[in-house]
């Protein structure tokens, strides 16, 4: 009955890292190619983002084949820099580790950067028109 007991708290106090988790990641720059194959007439194509994560500056390599909703993400891009990226289940430890990480299309979510009222969650310095607005009001 002891050793019952002990197990159970032994799993207790072992972490879980199994539910997928979301990471809050600031776009510094995006690289996209397409290319129409010969013959085939499929597009092959190549999507990445260069961003800052709190677990430093990462580069996602974007795969997936919803193609309208690529485009709807790629057009968000040019007035919005801060997204949520959602991790499945087991590619929390890839995400905070590895420098390149593939990332389904699907799993990225844009958020109203002027409405966002997390202040913790921002990573790395504030964008040069904060910085600029501070500067002149503090002269």
């Amino acid at each position: 009955m002891g050793i019952h007991i002990f197990l159970f708290i032994l799993m207790l106090l072992i972490p879980h890292q199994g539910l997928a988790q979301d990471y809050l990641v600031e776009l510094i720059e995006e690289h996209y190619k397409e290319q129409m194959i010969v013959g085939g007439g499929e597009l092959k194509l190549y999507h990445s983002w260069q961003v800052k994560t709190e677990y430093g500056d990462k580069l996602l390599v974007i795969v997936g084949d919803d193609h309208k909703y690529r485009d709807w993400i790629r057009q968000l891009t040019m007035n919005h820099k801060i997204f949520l990226i959602k991790i499945p289940d087991g590619g929390a430890d890839r995400f905070k580790y590895d420098m390149a990480v593939l990332v389904n299309v699907q799993q990225i979510h844009s958020v109203w950067e002027k409405n966002w009222k997390c202040k913790k969650c921002r990573h790395g310095l504030p964008p040069p028109e904060r910085i600029q607005q501070g500067t002149a009001q503090g002269a």
